[in-house]
């Protein structure tokens, strides 16, 4: 029979063991709490690191442009503005690049149109070089995105000010290195960052004559789709485009997205090593980064994460730092006379004649100038009423205006390349802005004050504008003085030939010629007038140089005089 005493001590050693092993369960639940906390706390000091990278990576790692004319063509790339006259740092970044490999792709375009034309010059191998340029700055920025020591200083530098206190006091979350540092080409065919002119509808605005390839563009692949897309067509990223035998490159970044945190299996997925792509060295737009948490040097939690990174900022299609180039040629009115009708021969010199009022002209009489006529004197003509006055849209478009389709054709080469300077997305030159800017009072005032050679320009990348030499020098002075004596790399084709109009007041004058012996004057026959007329030319530039191309406007005055007499 036992004892109370016995029955009491059974009792105690049971709570002592209880209490022992509540205890135990106490502590490996706090380590457990502790454990799951720290790995938490790990993981979050990881995650933003790695957005950091997703952030950083965009600006902070860069490139210089070298010095070859292959390279230095990109030089109006290298900022991260839409105005043109903003100055340039000589870098390309993530941010930048699909800007380089776009305008390598616009010189493509427009070497390709002026070779259909039969005008391609040195833009051709222009063109080469340009393609040849952009991959070789592309692939000098891939190497560096590439490298995870490039990435390691912005992962500390957000990871650390993240806490991980249980881990222990004075811990911090720092780069781990190792295999955990890899890159990924995501959002495949996605869009890029660099917004096109316009819709398909009107061809995005690109040279007359040439399509973009099917599969190079696309809207916004978002869904459901932000506010403020609407429209907008984008270049594809990750999609080999095809121009001319070059194969051009973009990286995508969908439109408006930040930065973000993605799955490892779709991470995973998207590795060159995992999905091949023609590209052969792609520039990456996604980052996975390894940390592990450290008390006093020693080891403690590791964490993965991915990032997909993404600037949030568009650029046009455009070449920024670029100019069309107008030249108004020297007006001449020229004599002709008919010996033996309807067979004329130009007499005596051609007579300048300017912009300012219209002039009274008198030609040479020539002698046997007509049927039976020892002499024939022109009457004198008022000359320069089709130009006087006026501005350069009225010099290149207005009357004679008689060769429509070809004047047309004028006017979509020069808003082709008007929307080519404006690197602002969403702005299009229309032909009515076209008109506005060749038709400003400046341009008349130039034309008047004797100013035969004109620019159209950007200096904002949003707003166009068309002024001499010296006054765009001046105006865009960060960059036009180094390239406007620079010729378009094009062959010069006229465009609009002989357009032609009478243009007399009035517009027959009579005269009388000097009859040979035994003639007299023909009542009727012995007339004159004048005619205005007009010759468009167009020379394509690439605009690898800067030059996108130039108009050469020539507009020349006729009189034409017949002389008839009657033997009596």
């Amino acid at each position: 029979m036992k004892t109370k005493r016995g029955k009491r001590g059974s009792v105690t050693a049971f709570s002592a063991v209880l209490a022992l092993a509540l205890l135990v369960l106490g502590i490996g639940f706090l380590f457990i709490v502790l454990y799951m906390g720290a790995q938490r706390e790990t993981k979050n000091a990881t995650d933003a690191g790695a957005l950091n990278i997703g952030k950083k990576a965009l600006t902070d790692i860069s490139v210089p442009i070298g010095f070859s004319d292959n390279q230095r063509c990109f030089e109006d790339c290298a900022s991260d503005s839409v105005d043109n006259n903003n100055i340039r740092d000589n870098k390309i970044t993530l941010l930048r690049i699909n800007r380089v490999w776009s305008k390598a792709m616009l010189i493509a375009i427009n070497a390709e149109a002026a070779a259909a034309d039969g005008q391609a010059g040195s833009g051709s191998g222009n063109a080469s070089q340009a393609v040849s340029g952009a991959e070789e700055i592309s692939n000098s920025l891939a190497a560096k995105l590439k490298t995870a020591s490039n990435l390691h200083d912005f992962f500390n530098e957000l990871s650390q000010q993240n806490s991980v206190r249980m881990i222990g006091v004075g811990s911090s979350t720092q780069v781990l290195p190792g295999a955990g540092w890899q890159t990924s080409l995501m959002d495949r065919e996605a869009e890029s960052n660099i917004e096109l002119t316009g819709s398909p509808s009107d061809n995005f605005y690109l040279p007359p004559g040439y399509s973009l390839p099917g599969g190079a563009s696309t809207q916004c692949t978002r869904s459901p789709k932000p506010d403020g897309v609407g429209n907008k067509y984008f270049l594809k990223g990750y999609v080999p485009i095809q121009i001319g035998g070059k194969t051009i490159w973009q990286v995508p970044f969908k439109w408006d997205n930040k930065p973000m945190l993605v799955a490892s299996s779709k991470f995973d997925a998207e590795k060159a090593s995992t999905k091949a792509l023609e590209w052969s060295n792609p520039v990456p737009n996604a980052f996975s980064a390894e940390g592990q948490a450290l008390k006093a040097g020693a080891p403690g939690e590791k964490a993965l994460s991915w990032v997909l990174s993404n600037p949030r900022k568009p650029f046009k299609l455009s070449a920024p730092h670029s100019f069309l180039k107008i030249k108004v040629d020297q007006p001449k009115c020229h004599w002709y006379f008919y010996p033996v009708p309807p067979f004329k021969v130009e007499f005596g010199a051609a007579q300048n004649y300017d912009f300012t009022t219209p002039t009274g002209m008198s030609g040479t009489p020539m002698p046997g100038g007509g049927v039976l006529c020892a002499l024939v004197t022109p009457p004198s003509q008022m000359v320069g009423l089709d130009i006087a006055g006026r501005s350069l849209d009225e010099v290149i478009f207005s009357l004679p205006n008689l060769h429509v389709a070809e004047t047309k054709k004028v006017e979509a080469q020069m808003v082709s390349r008007a929307n080519e300077m404006i690197s602002k997305p969403g702005v299009v030159i229309t032909p009515a802005k076209l008109h506005s800017c060749l038709g400003s009072a400046l341009t008349r005032a130039a034309l008047i004050a004797g100013e035969r050679n004109f620019y159209m320009f950007s200096k904002d990348g949003e707003t166009l504008e068309c002024l001499p030499k010296i006054a765009a020098d001046a105006l865009a002075f960060t960059w036009m003085p180094l390239i406007s004596g620079k010729d378009a790399d094009g062959t010069e084709k006229k465009i609009i030939d002989d357009d032609y109009m009478p243009g007399g007041i009035p517009p027959i004058i009579p005269h009388v010629p000097t009859p040979v012996i035994f003639c007299s004057p023909t009542p009727l026959l012995n007339v004159s007038w004048l005619l205005w007329d007009k010759d468009v030319y167009w020379k394509p530039g690439s605009g690898y140089n800067g030059n996108l191309g130039e108009i050469r406007v020539k507009r020349w005055s006729e009189v034409h005089t017949v002389g008839v007499c009657n033997p009596l």
